[in-house]
């Protein structure tokens, strides 16, 4: 009979919740930032495994003066590669958004390998209950 043991992912699965830890406490020191940028966190889902995967989902209350944002997103500094990339690309969608007189922006992060942030606007007259639908948040039933 051959061996169908699993492998010892201790050690990995040690390493890699400790840098999930220090990231996500770099994230979580960072929302204040977005905040004051005029986002708000929405989502943040998390799924363990390896290498383990998180999406962050913000929206923007649409109001945001563009410079005011500029300027607090030129302060931000520290908070690592990712947490200063996610800052500079909130500007980016607030600039878009007030450029294209859109009402609401959504930021969907995917903290992945590789990571991947994607921007989407819903326009100025919409609904709010127009929000971009995840198709990770509908459940689907097989008969």
């Amino acid at each position: 009979m051959p061996d169908l043991s699993l492998p010892d992912f201790s050690e990995a699965t040690g390493k890699l919740t400790g840098e999930f830890s220090a990231f996500t406490q770099q994230l979580g020191e960072a929302l204040p930032i977005l905040e004051q940028m005029g986002y708000e966190v929405t989502t943040f889902r998390v799924t363990w495994g390896l290498p383990p995967k998180a999406r962050l989902r913000l929206k923007s209350s649409g109001n945001a003066d563009v410079q005011k944002v500029n300027a607090i997103a030129a302060k931000a500094t520290g908070g690592g590669l990712l947490v200063s990339t996610v800052i500079s690309s909130a500007a980016m969608a607030q600039r878009i958004q007030s450029t294209m007189k859109m009402g609401t922006a959504y930021l969907d992060i995917d903290f992945a390998v590789p990571p991947k942030i994607s921007m989407k606007f819903i326009g100025a007259a919409a609904s709010q209950n127009e929000a971009p639908r995840d198709l990770d948040d509908l459940e689907i039933a097989c008969k």
